[in-house]
Formats: C-alpha cells, sequence, structure tokens
C-alpha cells in the first residue's frame, strides 16, 4: 500500500537539497550505545522488531513523493570485530568510521536504518565493555520518542505502551485539512516575529549551505534536577516549563539585539507502533521583558499549551509564513529548536548497555537543544549544533551558563536568573577601576619645563619660527599677568578661536595652568556658528582674530603685550592639584549627530590620565617629535599639545595655509625628524598617499583613531617601515582623548580591534536590558571610569544626557557614558567595534542619527515621510547616507529639491549622497519602516551615483581610464566618476604618470601636487576644465 508523505516529510527530503540554507543533510539520529551484549542475539531482535513494525520496513519514495511498507523485513546490520586489536587501535578505527556514520545519508532504495555493531577486545578498559553499538535512524520513518522506545524494546526486551495509549492533550487532533482559525490563530501570535534570532553566528546562515554537525552536553544531577522542579511546581509550572524557561533566558543573553523566537516539536500520537507524527510550532521567550522571570515562565507555559492546541496549521506552514514575515533575511526562519524529551522512554540503570554519544541533524537547523532523563533521575542537555553556523566555545559557554544558573537558583532558592550570576566575565579582565588612577601631574610637568627646567630642544616649530621652551615660558607668563589683570581666574570661561600658531598654544597653556575653563574653536568657522558655541558656553572672555556679535573680542596679540613681573607661579594655583581636579577644565565641541555641536565638559584629572597613561605606554621622551595636525577644537589635539610639551618633546606645527597640505606634512615630517603621528585615518590617509619613500622613515609610532582603520593601509606602512609600532586609539570626546587603545600586531590582518581600557577605566557590554553581554555577544558599549566626561553644558548648564547609571558585573552602580556604538568582546579581553546604535551611522569619522537627520528632512513643507539608511560596510569606512522620501501628492519634489533643503539645514557630512523618491516608504511585516528593504532600493539604483546624478562625460571617462590603466586596476563595472581613488589602490608614485598622461591626451599641465587634492575622477574633471582655455 501507498500513502502520500506528509508536509513535514516533504520538507525533510527538501532539506537533503544542497540548494537551501544548512541544507544537504537529513533529518536523523545517531546513538551510540557501550555495554556486554550478545550482538547475535541483537541481531535476532532487530529483524524481530522490524517484523513487527511497519515503520522499520517502510521505504520513501522522494521522487513520487510517497511511501510504502515492505512485506518482508530488511534488516541493515553490520559486525565488525576488533576484539584482535588493541583497545587504542579499536577505539581509533571505531572514531574514524563515526565521522561518516553519522553524517552519511541513506539512498531511499530501502528502509532508512542502519546498525553497525563492534566486538570489542576483551581488555577495553575499566569499563568491561565487549561491544560498541552505532545506530541512524532517519526521521522520514521515526520520531526521537520512536527511536528512544525502540532502543528499550531491543535492549531490556521490554516493550512500552503503544503511541495511541499514551495520555494525549484532547485538543490534539490529527492534521487533515488546514484549520484557517489555528491558521489565523498563529499569524496573530507570531506577528512580532523579526527574523531568526540574533546569535553570534560563526557566519550569516543564509551563506551556510552544508554543514557537519556536532554535540555538547551538560548533566545535571538528580538532587538538582529535583529542587528545580519542585521550586517550579510551587509557582505553577510544570517540569518542562521551569528548564525550558531557564534555559532560554540564559539563552537570551547571547542575542545581540531582537527577539528570541524557537522551534518546539510536538507528537501527535493517533495510532498504535512507532512512528514519525511530529509537527512542531513557534514559542517567542520574552527576555527583554520588563515582567520578573516566573511571570514569563508562565506566559511561556500557556502559549506552548495554547500552541498544542492550534496544530492543524502545520510546522511547514507555520515556517514558510514566518520567512514571509521577515525569516528570508537569514534564509532560515527557526534555526533555534528546543526538544523535550523528558518523557521519552530511557533504558533502566542495570541495562546491559548504556548510552555513550549520540547527534541529530535537522536541515535548517543551526541549534538544536534536546533535554533528555538519564535513568537516575538526573537530566542530560544535549546542544547539537551545526559547526559552521556557530563556534563550539560559544555552545560550551551558554551550557556553562545554564549549569551555574541552575546551581544559582538551586543555592538562592529564588526562581530567577541574573546576569552576573550565571556569565563568566573573565572578558572584563583589562577594566580597572578609578580608584587605580596614577595621578602625572601634567600641568605642573609643563610648567616646570617652561619655568624651572627648560629642556635643550625647542618646544615649537613653525615654519620659520622656532620656539625654546622658555621663550614659550615667557609668552604664558605674558598671559597669565594679562589674564590676572582681567581678574580672570579659575571658574572664568575663555573661548579661544585662534589659528594655529605658537600664540595659541601660549594663551591655551596659559588658560589651562591659570585654571581658567577654556574653550578652543574653529577660527574659520562663519561667525554665525561661533555665535551659536559663545552664547552655549557663556564665555566671560574671548580671544580671536574675528568679532563676534556680542562679544568683546581680544586678539592674542593683545594678552602678549607687556612684560610681566613677579614670579610666574603666584599666577597659578598649585600645579600638581589642578592637573587632578576632577572640576570642569575645558569644553570641547563634538559635531553633533545632527550636525548640532554638543557641548562635552572635561576635567583636568581625566587628561592626567591619558597624557600620563599615553606616554608611559609610548615611551615618549624629550627626545620625541610630534606634529601638529589635528584640528585645534578636536579632542587629539590636546593630546597633541599637552602630551608633547609634558615630556618636554619638540612639537611641530604647520603654517598658516599648511593645515592641509598633505605633501608639506611629509616635508615638515622629514625636515624636523618628526617620530610621533596622531590622527584621524582619513588624515593619515592624505600623509601616505602623497609621501616619498624616505619621507616617514624616522616615524617611530603612527596613532590612529576615530574612525576605521583600513587592513590594507596597516599592511601598507608595515612594508615600508616593519619596524614602526602601530596603535589604535578610541573612545568619544565623552570619554576624553581617548579611553581604549590597541597595540596593532601583524596578527592583526582584518578588522583591527577597538582594544582595551586606559588604565583606571571601564569598558561594558550591554544589552538592551542593561545587563552584560558574555563573550562574542554584540551589544551597546558604555565606558566608566576617570576619563569619563562631566556632562554636556547646554545654554550654560551642565546636562547628563547619555550618561547614566549602570550595574557593573558585581551589581554595583557605576556612572558610565552610553555611547551611540555597539562592539563585542573577545575571548581574549579586546573589544570589536561591530555597528551602530538604533540608526546611528558613522561617516568619514562624524556620527550620525539617521532619525535625526529623518527630523530635518520631513521639514519640508512637501515631504510626507523619509526614511535614511546606510549603505556601504561601515567596518570598512566605506558608509554613505541614502534617503528615501514620500512626497506630499501633488507636490511635484524632486531629488534636486530636497537635497538643496537638505543643504541648508544640515552639516554637509550629514546630507545624503542618494535621494530616491518613491510611492510610499516601505514598511516590515510589522508595519515599522523597514531600513533593510530601503537599502536595498537604494542599492539597485543604477551604478548607485550620488545626487544629482550627472552624465559621465567623455572626458570623465577617459580620465577614470587613465587612473585605472596606471594603477593597474582593469576596468570595473562598479567603478564611476565618483569612486574614491584610494579604494582604487592609487598611490604616490602613479600620479607623475597620471598627470604626464592628463598633459599628453588634454594638453593641460598638472603637478602631482594638485592630483592629490582630487579624491575622485569628477573632482579631477573639475581641476581640467578650469585649466582648458
Amino acid at each position: 500500500m501507498t500513502s502520500e508523505l506528509t508536509s513535514l516529510q516533504r520538507a525533510y527530503l527538501l532539506g537533503r537539497s544542497e540548494y537551501v540554507p544548512l541544507g544537504g543533510v537529513a533529518m536523523q539520529e545517531f546513538r551510540e550505545y557501550r555495554g556486554r551484549f550478545n550482538l547475535a542475539l541483537l541481531e535476532r531482535r532487530l529483524l524481530h522488531l522490524a517484523e513487527r513494525y511497519d515503520s522499520l520496513r517502510t521505504v520513501v519514495d522522494g521522487q513520487r513523493q510517497s511511501r510504502h511498507v515492505l512485506a518482508t523485513p530488511q534488516v541493515d546490520f553490520l559486525r565488525i570485530d576488533l576484539s584482535d586489536q588493541t583497545p587504542e587501535s579499536a577505539e581509533q578505527k571505531i572514531a574514524e568510521l563515526k565521522q561518516g556514520f553519522t553524517h552519511e545519508l541513506f539512498d531511499l532504495t530501502a528502509p532508512p536504518w542502519r546498525v553497525v555493531a563492534f566486538q570489542l577486545p576483551e581488555t577495553a578498559g575499566k569499563t568491561g565493555d565487549d561491544c560498541a553499538i552505532f545506530f541512524r535512524f532517519d526521521a522520514l520513518i521515526l520520531d526521537g520518542f520512536s527511536i528512544a522506545a525502540l532502543m528499550v524494546e531491543l535492549f531490556e526486551d521490554r516493550q512500552i505502551e503503544s503511541a495511541a495509549s499514551l495520555p494525549v492533550p484532547s485538543a490534539i487532533q490529527p492534521i487533515k485539512s488546514q484549520n484557517e482559525a489555528d491558521a489565523n490563530y498563529w499569524r496573530v501570535k507570531l506577528g512580532s516575529y523579526e527574523g531568526a534570532p540574533k546569535l553570534p553566528w560563526a557566519k550569516s546562515l543564509e551563506t551556510i549551505g552544508t554543514s557537519r554537525y556536532a554535540r555538547a552536553g551538560l548533566t545535571i544531577d538528580a538532587a538538582r534536577f529535583r529542587k528545580l522542579t519542585r521550586m517550579g511546581a510551587k509557582a505553577g509550572l510544570f517540569r518542562n516549563t521551569v528548564l525550558s524557561a531557564v534555559i532560554l533566558e540564559v539563552l537570551s543573553h547571547w542575542l545581540s539585539e531582537g527577539s528570541l523566537h524557537v522551534g518546539v516539536p510536538a507528537a501527535l500520537r493517533t495510532e498504535g507502533g512507532y512512528l514519525n507524527g511530529s509537527t512542531f510550532f513557534a514559542a517567542a521567550w520574552d527576555g527583554q521583558g520588563t515582567d520578573d522571570f516566573i511571570a514569563r515562565a508562565r506566559a511561556l507555559q500557556d502559549d506552548v499549551l495554547e500552541g498544542l492546541d492550534h496544530l492543524s496549521f502545520s510546522g511547514v506552514d507555520i515556517s514558510r509564513f514566518l520567512m514571509d514575515l521577515g525569516g528570508g533575511a537569514s534564509g532560515v526562519a527557526l534555526p533555534v529548536v528546543l526538544t523535550n524529551g523528558l518523557s521519552w522512554p530511557v533504558l533502566s540503570s542495570d541495562a546491559h548497555v548504556r548510552p555513550h554519544d549520540g547527534l541529530t541533524q535537522t536541515p535548517q537547523v543551526a541549534l538544536d537543544i534536546r533535554l533528555g532523563a538519564l535513568a537516575d533521575g538526573g537530566l542530560v542537555i544535549d546542544i547539537d549544533h551545526a559547526v559552521e553556523a556557530i563556534e563550539r566555545t560559544v555552545v560550551d559557554d551558554i551550557l556553562a551558563a545554564i549549569d551555574r544558573a541552575v546551581t544559582a537558583i538551586c543555592e538562592s532558592e529564588e526562581l530567577q536568573v541574573e546576569a552576573r550570576n550565571v556569565l563568566d566575565f573573565d572578558h572584563y579582565r583589562f577594566n580597572m577601576p578609578e580608584e587605580t588612577y596614577a595621578a602625572c601631574g601634567f600641568l605642573r610637568r609643563i610648567a616646570d619645563n617652561m619655568f624651572s627646567a627648560p629642556p635643550e630642544n625647542d618646544a615649537l616649530v613653525c615654519g620659520a619660527r622656532r620656539v625654546s621652551y622658555a621663550e614659550l615660558g615667557r609668552g604664558v607668563h605674558k598671559v597669565l599677568a594679562s589674564l590676572a589683570a582681567r581678574n580672570l581666574q579659575k571658574g572664568h570661561v575663555a573661548v579661544i578661536a585662534l589659528p594655529r600658531s605658537p600664540e595659541q598654544t601660549m594663551v591655551t597653556l596659559a588658560c589651562a595652568l591659570r585654571g581658567v575653563t577654556w574653550v578652543p574653536v574653529d577660527a574659520s568657522a562663519p561667525e554665525e556658528r561661533r555665535k551659536f558655541l559663545c552664547d552655549n558656553c557663556k564665555p566671560d572672555f574671548v580671544v580671536g582674530t574675528q568679532p563676534v556679535e556680542g562679544y568683546d573680542v581680544v586678539s592674542a596679540e593683545t594678552l602678549l603685550q607687556g612684560e610681566p613681573s613677579g614670579d610666574v607661579f603666584d599666577f597659578m594655583p598649585p600645579l600638581q592639584e589642578l592637573s587632578s581636579s576632577p572640576e570642569a577644565a575645558y569644553y570641547l565641541y563634538t559635531s553633533g549627530t545632527t550636525g548640532k555641536p554638543k557641548c562635552v565638559v572635561l576635567s583636568n584629572r581625566s587628561t592626567d590620565n591619558v597624557i600620563g597613561s599615553t606616554n608611559a605606554e609610548w615611551e615618549i621622551t624629550s627626545g620625541d617629535v610630534f606634529i601638529s595636525v589635528s584640528p585645534l577644537h578636536h579632542d587629539m589635539s590636546v593630546y597633541e599639545v599637552f602630551g608633547c610639551l609634558t615630556a618636554g618633546g619638540t612639537l611641530v606645527q604647520p603654517a598658516e595655509g599648511e593645515e592641509k597640505d598633505a605633501v608639506r606634512w611629509n616635508q615638515l615630517i622629514d625636515a624636523h625628524g618628526v617620530t610621533i603621528w596622531s590622527s584621524v585615518p582619513t588624515i593619515f590617509e592624505m600623509l601616505l598617499s602623497c609621501r616619498q619613500e624616505p619621507e616617514l622613515a624616522k616615524l617611530r609610532l603612527i596613532n590612529q583613531g576615530g574612525d576605521y582603520l583600513k587592513p590594507a593601509v596597516i599592511a601598507e606602512v608595515r612594508r615600508s617601515n616593519p619596524a614602526i609600532r602601530l596603535s589604535s586609539i578610541g573612545g568619544p570626546t565623552e570619554t576624553t582623548i581617548w579611553s581604549i587603545w590597541h597595540r596593532i600586531c601583524p596578527e592583526d590582518t582584518g578588522n583591527i580591534p577597538y582594544g582595551r581600557p586606559l588604565p583606571a577605566n571601564r569598558y561594558f557590554v550591554l544589552n538592551e536590558k542593561g545587563e552584560h553581554c558574555p563573550v562574542g555577544v554584540v551589544g551597546r558599549i558604555h565606558s566608566s571610569g576617570v576619563n569619563t566626561a562631566l556632562g554636556y553644558l547646554e545654554d550654560g548648564e551642565l546636562r547628563q544626557h547619555d550618561f547614566v547609571m549602570i550595574r557593573d558585573e558585581h551589581g554595583e552602580p557605576v556612572r558610565a557614558f552610553r555611547s551611540g556604538d555597539r562592539g563585542r568582546y573577545r575571548r581574549d579581553g579586546l573589544i570589536l567595534f561591530d555597528s551602530r546604535v538604533q540608526g546611528y551611522v558613522k561617516v568619514r569619522g562624524v556620527r550620525i542619527s539617521m532619525p535625526d537627520v529623518e527630523n530635518e528632512l520631513v521639514k519640508h513643507p512637501d515631504v510626507a515621510r523619509v526614511l535614511l539608511t546606510d549603505l556601504g560596510d561601515e567596518r570598512r569606512g566605506e558608509t554613505e547616507l541614502g534617503a528615501l522620501y514620500e512626497p506630499v501628492p501633488g507636490s511635484g519634489l524632486s531629488d534636486a529639491d530636497l537635497r538643496h533643503f537638505a543643504r541648508q539645514h544640515l552639516q554637509e557630512s550629514h546630507v545624503p549622497a542618494y535621494f530616491l523618491k518613491v510611492d510610499s516608504i516601505p514598511l516590515s511585516a510589522n508595519g515599522k519602516p523597514d531600513r533593510r528593504a530601503a537599502r536595498q532600493l537604494l542599492a539597485d539604483l543604477p551604478s548607485r551615483q550620488p545626487v544629482p546624478q550627472r552624465k559621465t562625460s567623455t572626458a570623465n571617462r577617459r580620465l577614470l581610464d587613465i587612473y585605472l590603466e596606471v594603477v593597474g586596476c582593469g576596468a570595473p563595472s562598479a567603478v564611476n566618476g565618483a569612486t574614491d581613488f584610494l579604494s582604487m589602490g592609487l598611490l604616490p608614485s602613479h600620479l607623475k604618470s597620471i598627470a604626464q598622461r592628463i598633459s599628453d591626451e588634454f594638453g593641460v599641465a598638472l603637478p602631482p601636487k594638485q592630483l592629490l587634492m582630487c579624491r575622485n575622477a569628477n573632482q579631477v574633471e573639475e581641476l581640467v576644465s578650469r585649466e582648458l582655455p
């Protein structure tokens, strides 16, 4: 008799295909037993079981999608005699055969089950085992319960009650047709599904073809299991519920974000005998919920019981629905399964054999958590996992956390799971409490270098000027006297809007030594911006070269007039104490996520920690020569000036007009023997792009931070100067200059680690609930310690946005800065950057909040809705913004109109590179704006040309071809006039040839120095057009 396959059986056949993610495998179970058993008796019993049960004679026809039962049993039994071998060689042979046996696919021309029995040497070790037996059953014919029951019947000659006589909830009926009521139930119940759980997968699930599987296990002794069960019962929870809740609560700590939906197998037994009558449904665990653990466990129990009443909408149907809802992005709807085998039959403790090993594998399942009872009343938790999808160390960590959770519950007698009781925090090993801060006394050291024991080397070099430490001190003394004459002292605020120069340095040092809160402002900024900055911080004094409405601006020359009298130290408070003061010392303006600057309030104490720690780590001495290339209102410039002068080194300052001249930087480095370079990556890449080989030879340390470090750039530096020390620094301005660092090693060939905290600082990675994340799990980065800023200054008042109270891994409250960055800890205690939080991105070093930019764009009267998304790989420094906009009906709004509006209301760094008009903003199945769909729409734009889209002229194309030919890059289709030359592999050595080619073809003489300023072919075309007659 031939019958059709069930929907689940058809799904298992489909899973054998290598064309589906995590496919190419059969849903099958492997079991290994060891003990003493007569193998001839084993074979006879196998034949008897095959005669008794139709499932063991069932043949599946994959082509016809049908099955039939053989009249005569076929037992695939193989006996291998290893009795003449040593125990070691016998075990090696068994292990080799197991590798293939566990993953082989049945060819389906016979009943898909097989047994291999090994006769072991008599000296098989302390166990006294004389045999090892392999079983493999395909789920096309048997489910887990049936296999377990068959093992009991086989080895103990004890028949389990037939499936029909087992207690089954009355609501469960055979699946005969699609029940619309059940379908509607699941559509509503699973409406919040947003995709596969975001666990720390080794690679994207949709990219995994076929994977091998492995098992890791944990045993909970009978005493703990009984206590946990009793505590659950007191709370109204079934045994399987309390255990499932504990496991899912622990597992939720490995989520980087989002919800945890798992597949739950359910067996439908309505006829006698053994078969696979199973299906599955989906259950959600609210790991981020505000309810207590018991309430959420009860909700899970209710969900499972309700689910069992709605099984006519099959597991396959549920999976298809979830794929449509959001699982399609990962290619797998329910990669995590929780299999409850607590009610399955088990061999008695005095059976002749015992379970030794096992493994299940299921198509499109990456993690199968399996619960089983032991004969002694204990519990075994096995996790069968796809080795391509998740690392074994992660699985081991999860099991260890489950073990600790059960122990903590039993010892505390409180049914709750807290992260600090279950997670291992060894990855925090480099965190150091604020109490470990060791004062450097940076202001005292700078003063000593200027006034007490000046070093012989120059303090500053700017153009043709060389300023000794004594001369620098005389200038600072003059400014100090001027400040005192104006009664400016600690507690007053001074804005310094001066260009880079020795005078700017003198004024800054005088304010710092006087205790006046100093505020560096970009001297070239428009007056409107300078006024906004002044209005916000409410200065008592403004030093600058240009007027600011409403403020009396004093020039540096005025402050430097005259000759002061008296002891210079009389103008300064005690400098050792001032250097360690936790009070406000200076303000730094950041760009802000919408382009509106934020004023960060910083202390000398935090600065002292950075300078002292950094100078010690980098072994800075008076023989070192720094170059000042960071904007003076940028936090990295604080170290360039104060770090250098603290050590008594020399600071080279590019003269006016040289601030952005990378060719000149190289010349200065070579001429003055610069040893220390510190900047954001973009500035360093400018330096590198126009260097001559010997110019960087004297650099001993290159420090980059504030944005993505390109591995290709690091590799190029290593090739040119293998001995150079490379360092990565990080941390927003709110954590003072930098608060995390990493010495780049030759092994760092991929993404450069964010690093580890500076002394007296701690970095925490927290999930959406504010709990600590385990190793490898992405969460929001929080930092605390001496480097943490005092807050933001808004209209003269101190505010605490994003400065929050959290609990450390010991449960103690600490004040921390909540950054917009997401990262994860590596097992070695280093942090890796991952992404930005909730729509935050970083574009060319600038932090941007996409929702905030959307709020600005939607203010256009003809815009109904806007959705921003990021394009490119932020971890490779390739991020751009794209905007979908839905115009008001009949408005006629164009891309150019909205781009013009954006430029009027946003900084250029915040203006999207791409605009796309749409009829309606794409929404997810949950009705939320779908950034993933928006990203795809923008990615599909022809060549993804920036707006306004310009046609590639003949000249533009030819210029691009010249660059490609000289660089040797060929002509990739993705390259266009806006493509960055650095991404094409442009080197300084190419520019001379390019200049000659341009001269030959266009009759225009462009020196390589001019070409250096062009980042793409569009800019070169503009340059050429200006030179043409």
